[in-house]
């Protein structure tokens, strides 16, 4: 799914960053090598009794759902993007691998999708997921996920949630529970924050899901603006969890994201940075 989970591991690292939320995969969410991406399948399926509790928080104001007016999924575009992802520790600055983002808007007569494929490579190794959601609300409708130890399906339709997961080499556990109500994908939460009236001031929550971490709040605020690839950008705080957060820069008008960096440690931190093609 979904860019980024804070591990020292790169590759985890890497996958925090471009899903956050499994993170995620964008991501935070976001993060040893990429075989130890993969928790246990006995640790996945522990969370089929807990996924349904929602998360608790101490804002009064409830987290964005899916069908909230203020969400605008038409600011997620057409497009193919390329990121490096770089690992700076004590001085140093080594290559982490990349990140190619395709996302397509498919218009029928009746709806508009988002489909979205993001593969994640480092050396011969790579990560590959794939979701759907709804082309207005961003309201998921599938994520399918490739890993080098183990294969991973949602299917999302409102609050209910039926997936499976499993080793690459063994038969897949089923899982199956309905949400207190509905949630977005975890892995596509930049799409999310990228359609949202960000301006220098906004904050708020959202509730995500994915096998991993089961049903919990990612939140967002607005600290500033600056130029990045020569684009006017806002610069955007990204929180999973306490502690473990992400910096990421949207052009103001494109709604590219631009840069996210996540600190893994005091002197160490992962950045994934857009390519700009000739």
């Amino acid at each position: 799914m979904r860019i980024i989970a804070v591990l020292v591991p790169v590759i985890v690292v890497v996958r925090t960053t471009v899903v956050q939320a499994r993170v995620a995969l964008v991501a935070m969410t976001a993060y040893a090598s990429m075989l130890t991406m993969s928790a246990s399948v006995h640790a996945q399926t522990s969370n089929r009794d807990s996924v349904s509790r929602a998360p608790a928080s101490s804002d009064s104001v409830r987290a964005l759902r899916p069908g909230d007016a203020v969400v605008d999924g038409r600011h997620v575009t057409t497009a193919t993007v390329r990121y490096a992802l770089t690992l700076l520790r004590d001085g140093a600055v080594t290559s982490a691998g990349q990140v190619i983002d395709e996302t397509q808007r498919d218009s029928t007569r009746d709806r508009v999708l988002v489909r979205r494929v993001q593969t994640v490579r480092r050396g011969t190794a790579q990560l590959i997921d794939s979701t759907v959601s709804d082309g207005l609300t961003l309201a998921p409708r599938m994520h399918r996920s490739l890993q080098p130890t183990r294969r991973m399906s949602l299917d999302f339709n409102g609050r209910r949630v039926k997936a499976s997961i499993g080793p690459v080499d063994a038969p897949l556990v089923p899982v199956d529970t309905t949400l207190p109500f509905a949630a977005f994908d975890s892995g596509n939460w930049d799409l999310l924050v990228r359609s949202l009236p960000l301006e220098k001031g906004y904050s708020t929550r959202f509730a995500v899901f994915d096998l991993d971490a089961g049903l919990k709040e990612y939140e967002v605020k607005v600290t500033g603006s600056t130029v990045v690839q020569d684009e006017d950008a806002h610069v955007v705080i990204f929180t999973i969890a306490k502690g473990r957060e992400s910096v990421v820069w949207i052009g103001k008008q494109s709604r590219r994201l631009l840069r996210i960096e996540t600190m893994l440690g005091p002197t160490m931190m992962l950045q994934q940075e857009r390519v700009r093609e000739p």
